[in-house]
């Protein structure tokens, strides 16, 4: 069996590594900042020869503006106090043009502590800074979408609101005069729809102020189970009337939260309505409060038609709705379920979802942090 040869010694691994490296651009000052020794790495990432910058300062390889605050006293200076300075800035090759350099500056002390001058490694990161501005600029664009939109909202929620109530008062003037089995019918459907058009606005108008930061909570606090018992109290004849099962179990002693009652029964009676909506005939809805250390638990299970894995991260997102959803059960356009993340996110609380999978229920999560009183 041929044997190895023997490995290089380090210090030609090392002269080999400074020879061949050309991305990482490597050179050695004196004391005073001066260039000493320059690598080919050095050479590639900034462009100038070894001999046209041996003896010259580092401060050459800084842009005006920085040396204009004095970032390359600094860089020295920080490195004399704590031995090394990073530093993430815009440099200058030999052609004038500028790249995005991340880079670290070493203090070199010879055997009695004493520094005898400074090692530079810079890596080129053009393409890394390149990406981060696309980020920002993608979020800036989102951020602005999101202000056009929020302004949709609540232009769109304005205008609809003001047709709603000529729409029910022609309904009572209906009501007033003589009727029959038909016109009653179709009373009861204009009702229904107007029920369900409202919604919509308010939910809509919720959606835009939560998005302007214009909802002001009107905090108290409150026994949590007596705003549960009131969203159970509206849910149970509609989900009974849908062939449904509710059980409605509330933990026994009392759970003080500091919470704006009416936009928390406005979470609970739109995950409620969401369960009934999307649970088929002959299914269950089980409304749970309890506590967990120093949270308010209330959870909404159904045996309803679930979610997929996909939609799960995006649940509470404006307009996300599965086609599922939309087949099961028509009306809504998504805005449910984005206000109950809001309205929970305000009162300092989570809410959460999870599903099996299609056909296989769903369980939604609010925490609530329990109020305690101050010591005196």
């Amino acid at each position: 069996m041929p044997s190895r040869p023997p490995a290089p010694p380090a210090e030609e691994l090392v002269r080999l590594l400074l020879a061949q490296c050309e991305e990482f651009a490597l050179f050695f000052t004196n004391r005073e900042g001066h260039i000493t020794d320059w690598y080919p790495g050095a050479e590639h990432v900034f462009g100038f020869t070894a001999e046209e910058m041996i003896g010259e300062s580092a401060r050459r390889l800084f842009n005006p503006i920085d040396l204009q605050l004095g970032a390359d006293e600094h860089e020295f200076a920080l490195a004399r106090t704590a031995q090394r300075s990073e530093d993430d800035r815009w440099h200058l090759r030999k052609d004038g043009a500028r790249f995005w350099g991340s880079g670290v500056l070493y203090a070199l002390h010879d055997p009695a502590g004493e520094i005898v001058g400074f090692a530079k490694l810079v890596r080129n990161r053009t393409d890394l800074k390149t990406q981060t501005e696309s980020l920002e600029n993608r979020v800036q664009a989102l951020e602005t979408t999101l202000e056009r939109t929020r302004v949709f909202l609540a232009t769109l929620a304005h205008e609809m609101r003001n047709p709603l109530a000529p729409l029910a008062n022609a309904v009572h003037l209906l009501r007033a005069g003589p009727l029959n089995e038909a016109s009653t019918e179709a009373l009861r459907i204009i009702d229904r729809q107007i029920a369900l058009l409202s919604r919509l606005v308010e939910d809509l108008m919720d959606t835009a102020r939560i998005s302007a930061g214009k909802v002001e909570l009107k905090l108290s606090v409150v026994d949590l189970r007596e705003v549960f018992e009131a969203a159970a109290q509206i849910a149970r004849p509609l989900a009974e009337a849908r062939g449904l099962e509710f059980h409605q179990l509330p933990i026994a002693g009392a759970v003080p939260v500091c919470i704006d009652a009416q936009r928390m029964h406005q979470v609970f009676s739109n995950l409620l309505d969401n369960a009934i909506k999307y649970t088929p005939r002959g299914g269950r809805i089980v409304f749970n409060m309890t506590t967990e250390g120093g949270d308010a638990i209330v959870r909404v299970e159904d045996t309803g038609i679930g979610m997929s894995p996909e939609i799960q991260p995006r649940i509470f997102d404006v307009f996300t709705q599965e086609d599922a959803a939309r087949q099961h059960a028509r009306g809504g356009v998504g805005l449910g379920l984005a206000l109950v993340h809001d309205l929970v996110a305000l009162h300092s609380g989570t809410v959460q979802a999870r599903s099996e999978g299609h056909g296989k229920g769903s369980v939604f999560t609010v925490r609530l942090p329990i109020y305690h009183a101050e010591q005196p």
